[in-house]
């Protein structure tokens, strides 16, 4: 049997995300695969979030 390890998405997380790095896509797609949906805390989001209009990889993230 297979168990979910909790993933929770960190500021490195989300500026992999925007950077479109190949192996954080494919972290986060297993992750959704096996049925998680990866949070990001608040602080997290506000830590790493810049502008709004050119982070629209992070939105997607943020947005499940």
């Amino acid at each position: 049997m297979d168990v979910l390890r909790p993933v929770v998405h960190d500021a490195g997380a989300l500026i992999a995300a925007e950077r479109n790095h190949a192996a954080f896509r494919r972290a986060h797609r297993s992750c959704l695969t096996a049925g998680g949906l990866p949070p990001a805390p608040a602080p997290v989001v506000a830590q790493a979030w810049r502008d709004g209009a050119r982070q629209a990889q992070s939105a997607r993230i943020l947005d499940g």
